[in-house]
């Protein structure tokens, strides 16, 4: 959650990913904003809404949602979906933004649950960071505890590039287990059927590429697919992928009964939060409400998300 880097990032403007669009055109129009935590201007701000925001909901918004996580289970029935790995237990989590109100201890009690689910498959689907890179070292220990049949794969988001250290946050990942997968694939394997994981470069700080993504893939291959923007579905779809897993919304983080999320950012304005179909190929595309938070330390009727899936054909 949340589009820009910080003021004066030599990071060039997102482009369209590689297949055929205009490569000058940014993927999610819209103007940049800086909500860097450092800027005397967003604490100011932070600290009056968040007082505010504390005394009309007596600190449930502050201190009670935001801590209690919510595991939700989803059973999928997907085309094509490969027999070999019926009832394949996928747990996804996102947007951890750690050194954002979130750190070792959330992530202690957050790995524990995972365990809980016994999962064949992890999925962390971006924002790992809010901004440094070194809130996430002493996650490491935690987050290499996290185990699964067919392993753990992660893709980068918005967040993870805004301080401009996403080759630590990488190299971070691979210290955990984690594949990080940015515009590439992996291969999971049972007797003689495969699937494959599909992760592509974050959409409004990346270049994402999906033809590079599978380039060497045969197209009976089943594919998963890895993007924080949950928006991008629609680019996506055309490429065959059976499901799109993606965070950054945060579900809104803050949502209100008959008018749901008062804001979200650039590439989740379509799809918020649960799941949706698009219109071309009726891909399913996943947005969990994320795990940590951003921008301000709250969430009202918006708890943080544990996604635990069983796929079958």
């Amino acid at each position: 959650m949340g589009e820009t880097t910080r003021e004066g990032s030599k990071i060039p403007p997102p482009r369209r990913s590689d297949h055929g669009s205009d490569p000058g055109k940014p993927i999610f129009p819209g103007e940049e904003k800086d909500h860097d935590p450092s800027r005397r201007s967003f604490l100011i701000r932070m600290v009056l809404m968040t007082a505010s925001a504390s005394l009309l909901t007596g600190g449930y918004a502050w201190l009670w949602e935001p801590r209690h996580l919510e595991i939700k289970q989803v059973e999928l029935k997907l085309p094509g979906f490969p027999k070999a790995f019926e009832g394949l237990r996928v747990v996804q989590f996102s947007d951890a933004h750690l050194g954002f109100h979130t750190g070792v201890e959330q992530m202690e009690k957050l790995a524990e649950t995972i365990r809980e689910q016994q999962p064949d498959l992890i999925c962390f689907t971006g924002d790992m960071v809010e901004r440094e890179a070194e809130p996430m070292r002493e996650c490491i220990p935690v987050l290499a505890s996290m185990q699964a049949k067919y392993g753990k794969y992660a893709v980068l988001g918005n967040h993870d590039y805004r301080g401009r250290q996403q080759n630590e946050v990488e190299a971070m990942f691979h210290e955990a287990g984690f594949t990080l997968l940015r515009n590439s694939h992996a291969l999971i394997r049972q007797g003689n059927s495969s699937m494959a994981i599909v992760g592509l470069d974050d959409a409004l700080t990346g270049w994402p590429n999906p033809l590079e993504a599978m380039k060497g893939l045969d197209d009976s291959v089943w594919k998963l697919l890895l993007m924080h923007e949950p928006d991008y579905a629609d680019i996506a779809a055309p490429f065959g992928f059976g499901l799109q897993l993606s965070g950054h919304s945060h579900g809104g983080q803050v949502r209100f009964p008959w008018i749901g999320a008062l804001t979200t950012p650039r590439g989740s304005h379509k799809y918020i939060q649960g799941l949706y179909y698009t219109t071309e190929r009726h891909m399913p595309v996943y947005v969990n409400r994320g795990f940590g938070m951003t921008q301000l330390p709250i969430r009202f009727l918006c708890r943080p998300e544990l996604t635990v899936f069983e796929l079958k054909g």
